[in-house]
């Protein structure tokens, strides 16, 4: 676990308390990405380089399905510190040129679980520890919809389907996210 996963961490407690009422941690989360001075351009600029193949027919969800892990690994590990090795992307689909859906794991180790405790305790937040690490996974995920709009042109928002998270030994959780995209 990194130090700059524990400073994620805070900030998003602190700015946020993982508060998903009226979007708070969503808008947190979001101007988290867009601080990212050196990697939001980067970003968008690969996403843009992909771009005129999928364009004609507008078909944002195909360059998502197509590119997804090489995209996804980069926003959430490099914008919010989640590590590589503990992503996992299964089940791409693109039923329509603006419908994506992808089945997103993260498995929190114990130290980076313990950072959220430890977040929890200092700002008195009495949620289950399961709770938040779900909500921070997807609305980091969710966050990623508003760079979507810059390349695709139009609106488009990530939902979930489904949540869960499974504690596993030693203190480790496993989160596993249904996320969808859709032009809205």
């Amino acid at each position: 676990m990194s130090q700059n996963f524990r400073k994620f961490i805070t900030r998003v407690g602190e700015q946020s308390e993982f508060k998903p009422l009226k979007n708070q941690l969503l808008n947190y989360l979001k101007k988290e990405s867009e601080n990212k001075y050196k990697n939001y351009p980067r970003l968008l600029e690969l996403m843009q380089s992909y771009w005129p193949k999928y364009k004609e027919r507008s078909r944002i969800s195909h360059l998502l399905k197509d590119h997804h892990e090489e995209i996804f690994s980069f926003y959430l590990n490099t914008f919010f510190h989640y590590r590589k090795r503990g992503l996992t992307f299964s089940e791409p689909e693109a039923p329509t040129p603006v419908d994506f859906k992808l089945i997103f794991k993260y498995h929190y180790n114990n130290k980076e679980v313990e950072v959220v405790e430890d977040v929890m305790k200092e700002l008195n937040i009495n949620i289950s520890t399961d709770s938040i690490l779900k909500r921070i996974f997807i609305f980091a995920i969710s966050s990623f919809g508003f760079m979507v709009e810059q390349i695709f042109g139009r609106p488009f928002a990530f939902q979930f389907f489904d949540i869960s998270a499974n504690s596993l030994p030693d203190n480790e959780w496993e989160v596993i996210a249904i996320i969808s995209g859709r032009e809205q």
